[in-house]
């Protein structure tokens, strides 16, 4: 996996960078790993401006016929690292969606979505129930806590939820 990591400070983007290399892994392995590049944005501000804490899009996708490999993925770096990192985790889900060919948006009617070889129409449907942000939102904070498991990171008092 190529991965660019732009923005933040060198400690932030470290740990993201460690924490990418993990999720990717266990959503996708390491073969399919191997075959993708991916450009992550830390943004100052980002909710603010956009009204979301991160996105996740394909940049080139020249065969149709095979599931992108490029992506950026833009994040929030304004809020705390976990949550950072816990956005990370949902927007890798997101990739996984695209690479194993789990989700595709209709060129021509770009409201229209396949999902796990069912057609949505965002249109007649909330944000909260897309089942890809289901999956997404379902996932995010089991791989967040699994990387600071694996990675001896529980314990920081930045990884923990505050109470």
């Amino acid at each position: 996996m190529l991965l660019h990591v732009k923005g933040s400070n060198k400690a932030v983007r470290k740990i993201v960078e460690m924490a990418s290399w993990y999720y990717a892994e266990k959503l996708m392995g390491t073969r399919l790993m191997g075959t993708l590049s991916i450009t992550i944005n830390l943004i100052r501000n980002m909710s603010e401006k956009t009204g979301c804490e991160g996105s996740a899009i394909w940049d080139d996708w020249d065969d149709f016929k095979k599931t992108p490999r490029d992506f950026t993925i833009e994040l929030d770096c304004s809020m705390s690292l976990r949550n950072i990192l816990i956005n990370l985790a949902h927007e890798f889900v997101h990739v996984k969606q695209w690479v194993k060919g789990d989700m595709y948006e209709y060129f021509r009617n770009p409201s229209m979505v396949r999902f796990m070889k069912k057609k949505y129409d965002m249109n007649n449907m909330d944000y909260f129930d897309y089942p890809w942000e289901i999956e997404a939102f379902g996932r995010q904070l089991g791989l967040f806590t699994r990387w600071c498991e694996d990675a001896g990171l529980g314990e920081r008092d930045d990884m923990r939820e505050d109470l």
